[in-house]
């Protein structure tokens, strides 16, 4: 074989490979959620505990969450504290979350307390848990937004009303990238309670 027919197949080979690494890295890169964090006021106080022990309280807390589909997450609280096992866990008092699901309703959440994980995003509503959909009502004890495994639990004490409906279960999940909805009792003995209105 020619020696320059080589050389010209080895550049031909070292082109193809150099293109396959372009392309790759530059269009075929996994898309990276969108993540901006607010605080309104930017107050941040210590504050004294009948123990002596110090803590961190930010008040009028925002935050925002933009996912690669277009979901929005927004939070808010009154304050939120600092946990001192653990600084990437705030307790929020008084607090409001939003979900907006691309082409779906939005979702409001309210509760007296949250528990907000800072590294993964996920959020645990308690006490006085209120979920507003649509014309839906839903009242519980706790409310779990999931976000690693996209879905939001609803259990405890669960009321859910509708115009035309009343339910009673013990736990409500809802698929966050799709909004289907899942409805169960954790003894399976017991049955879903549907009354009709």
């Amino acid at each position: 074989m020619n020696v320059k027919i080589i050389i010209q197949f080895l550049i031909f080979i070292l082109i193809l490979v150099l293109l396959f690494f372009f392309i790759k890295n530059t269009f075929l890169e996994e898309e990276k959620d969108v993540i901006e964090l607010k605080i309104d006021k930017n107050e941040v106080v210590t504050i004294n505990q009948e123990n002596e022990e110090i803590s961190n309280v930010i008040k009028n807390l925002n935050y925002r969450s933009v996912d690669s589909n277009g979901n929005t997450y927004i939070l808010k609280s009154e304050y939120g504290e600092v946990t001192k096992e653990n600084s990437d866990i705030l307790i929020l008092k008084n607090v409001t979350g939003i979900i907006r699901l691309k082409n779906k309703s939005e979702i409001k959440i309210s509760a007296d307390l949250a528990k907000y994980n800072s590294e993964n995003y996920n959020t645990f509503f308690y006490q006085n848990v209120l979920g507003l959909y649509e014309e839906s009502e839903i009242h519980s004890d706790n409310l779990d937004l999931l976000f690693q495994d996209n879905i939001a639990k609803i259990y405890n004490n669960i009321k859910f009303l509708d115009q035309n409906l009343k339910v009673n279960a013990d736990e409500i999940s809802l698929d966050l990238l799709y909004g289907d909805v899942y409805i169960k009792m954790f003894d399976d003995k017991n049955k879903i309670q549907i009354i009709k209105k």
